[in-house]
C-alpha cells in the first residue's frame, strides 16, 4: 500500500512518479504524542504502518542526509545516504498550506562557554 502524508493539506507524496521520502511515527510515546500535537490534525491517530510524515515538513537541521566515519588513519570519510534519516530530537515543523503560526524555527542548541567565548574573541580580532 503506498504510503501518504498524514499532514493536513499536504499532496506531496500523490503523485505517483515522484519519489518524496517519509517517515514513520515515532514509538516512543512522548515524541509520537509532540509528533501530534505539532501536526494539529484533530482525532487523529496513526493506528498502523502507513500514517506517516513526508521530508518536506522537517526542518534542514532534522535531516541526515550524510554518514561519517573516521578511518584508521584519522581522515573522515563522508557517504551520501541513499535514504534521509531524522535525528532522535526531530519533529515536524514546517506546515505552509496552514496558518503561519503553526510553523516554527526549531530552537537551536545553546553553544558551551568555551564556544561564546572564542566567537567573542574572534570578533574581537576583527575589529582591531
Amino acid at each position: 500500500m503506498v504510503k501518504k502524508c498524514c499532514v493536513p493539506c499536504c499532496r506531496s507524496n500523490y503523485d505517483p512518479t515522484v519519489y518524496i521520502s517519509c517517515f514513520q511515527f515515532p514509538k516512543e510515546e512522548d515524541r509520537r504524542n509532540l509528533w501530534l500535537k505539532k501536526i494539529n490534525r484533530k482525532d487523529y491517530s496513526p493506528s498502523s504502518k502507513n500514517a506517516v510524515v513526508c521530508i518536506n515538513h522537517f526542518s534542514e537541521k532534522f535531516v541526515i542526509t550524510e554518514d561519517h566515519a573516521v578511518r584508521d588513519d584519522g581522515s573522515v570519510l563522508t557517504v551520501k545516504r541513499i535514504y534521509p534519516k531524522l535525528t532522535p530530537d526531530a519533529y515536524p515543523s514546517i506546515f505552509p498550506n496552514q496558518p503561519a503560526y503553526l510553523s516554527s524555527d526549531p530552537v537551536s542548541k545553546r553553544k558551551t562557554p568555551s564556544e561564546r567565548r572564542n566567537e567573542i574573541l574572534k570578533r574581537d580580532e576583527k575589529i582591531y
